[in-house]
């Protein structure tokens, strides 16, 4: 049987990912196929690289806006993204999402610096 998982999200570290400056995410659950379940925090002016879901993607954005397929989501927004869909999502003013990822992504272009 699987055991719960209980986290208090506040005491983990943010981690930055070093291909993508400003984008930081805290690990709330691994998934079975290798998805996860993270908060992402974007400082202003930030964008995480291209990417495509093979499992596809749900967010939901949390504080701030998030500028993803040619919108800019407040919070209190929910955006499913379809197996297969791609993107590359940013944010002027910052902001926090929490992202369910169901299987891993597949970068689409190499980061830029």
């Amino acid at each position: 049987m699987t055991e719960p998982i209980q986290i208090l999200a506040d005491e983990r570290e943010w981690r930055e990912f070093p291909d993508a400056k400003g984008v930081s995410y805290k690990t709330l659950r691994k998934h079975p196929e290798g998805g996860l379940t993270i908060l992402l925090k974007f400082a202003p002016g930030s964008r995480y690289h291209g990417h495509r879901h093979p499992g596809g993607e749900e967010y939901y954005v949390l504080e701030g806006e998030l500028d993803d397929i040619g919108k800019s989501w407040p919070a209190g927004s929910y955006i499913w993204h379809p197996p297969g869909s791609a993107h590359r999502p940013s944010s002027k003013s910052g902001c926090t999402v929490l992202v369910v990822l169901p299987q891993a992504i597949e970068l689409l272009a190499p980061p830029k610096s």
